[in-house]
């Protein structure tokens, strides 16, 4: 009985979302998919956000883009002239990446017609589920699937009827935003130059070769965990001075990564490391993290975006108030 129940219930929220669908997808190339987004409008913008990991916890996601004051009470865009970067890793884990993915979706046009903007970025979870949807890490999510009677492999193929797959195939690599790089595992890679980069981006993405190493590799810029064997990049000083390098001689000021709850021992909040060059903004979301609602990252004067200089920047946490960052030197 409980599994009729919830098959059931879930065949009706996944229907939920079929007109937030159509809105996306009349404002979508099928099968387009820029590489990386690139924005130099700021000024446009009353603020900037970003936020990364939310693995399908929907309930921490709401609570904390609701305080955050990006949602109103029927989780409807409230933020008006906002830019919003998510970078990455929206599924698996947690119970509700259908929600997640479907509040993405829904937001898009709504952020759009108040004159803001949200960008959703490729985590190595989207981008290892798109290359392969039976790999073990997406059990939880076509688990959902499965309930709400769609194919995972249909998702991966861009082809299920609510557009997800369509969605997730439309994600970006990276962003820029100015002077700041927004990727998932922040991770640029080393002897690229910028147009090499966003060449090869959108290449790749519109191939949809999710599977090469320039995407799901263990040194790409969504996977980077060790540089050295048995180190995490973040711990190795020799490895975040030539991150930061890479950076610099792309003119860019810093970079903006998720993927790693615990790196530069913030463990369950937002920091920076030497004066903003890199910032970390994966505060544990997830059921295996701190399994909390977490935090947003928010840039108060978009305009310092366009600078190489360090910016104002504060964290919003899940009770509204603003906090500020904790910046340390790198190891």
């Amino acid at each position: 009985m409980n599994s009729i129940c919830g098959k059931f219930f879930g065949r009706f929220a996944a229907a939920l979302l079929l007109l937030s669908v159509v809105a996306w997808q009349s404002s979508t190339l099928a099968g387009s998919n820029p590489g990386v987004v690139e924005i130099d409008n700021l000024q446009a913008f009353t603020q900037v956000l970003a936020m990364s990991d939310a693995h399908g916890e929907y309930a921490h996601l709401t609570k904390l883009l609701q305080a955050a004051g990006v949602i109103d009470g029927d989780h409807d865009w409230a933020a008006g002239k906002t830019l919003f970067i998510v970078v990455g890793d929206s599924i698996d884990k947690g119970p509700d990446s259908m929600k997640v993915l479907g509040l993405w979706i829904k937001l898009m046009p709504q952020a759009a017609m108040k004159g803001g903007r949200l960008i959703v970025l490729l985590g190595n979870h989207e981008a290892e589920f798109l290359a392969n949807p039976q790999n073990k890490k997406t059990a939880i999510f076509r688990a959902e699937l499965s309930n709400a009677g769609i194919s995972a492999r249909d998702v991966a193929d861009g082809k299920d009827s609510l557009g997800l797959g369509k969605f997730m195939l439309s994600m970006p690599l990276a962003a820029r935003a100015g002077t700041f790089l927004f990727c998932h595992a922040g991770w640029y890679p080393a002897n690229t130059t910028w147009s090499a980069f966003v060449t090869e981006a959108k290449t790749m993405l519109n191939a949809r070769n999710y599977a090469a190493d320039f995407i799901t590799g263990p040194h790409s810029i969504l996977e980077e965990k060790e540089e050295t064997p048995g180190t995490k990049w973040y711990d190795d000083n020799t490895a975040v001075k030539n991150l930061e390098d890479r950076i610099a001689a792309l003119h860019l000021y810093g970079v903006v990564f998720g993927h790693q709850p615990k790196a530069f021992g913030f463990k369950g909040k937002l920091g920076g490391v030497d004066h903003l060059h890199i910032l970390k903004i994966d505060s544990g979301m997830a059921p295996d993290a701190e399994d909390g609602p977490g935090e947003i990252l928010r840039f108060k004067h978009p305009g310092d975006l366009l600078k190489m200089a360090e910016p104002d920047a504060d964290r919003v946490k899940a009770n509204g108030n603003h906090k500020k960052l904790e910046v340390i030197s790198g190891p």
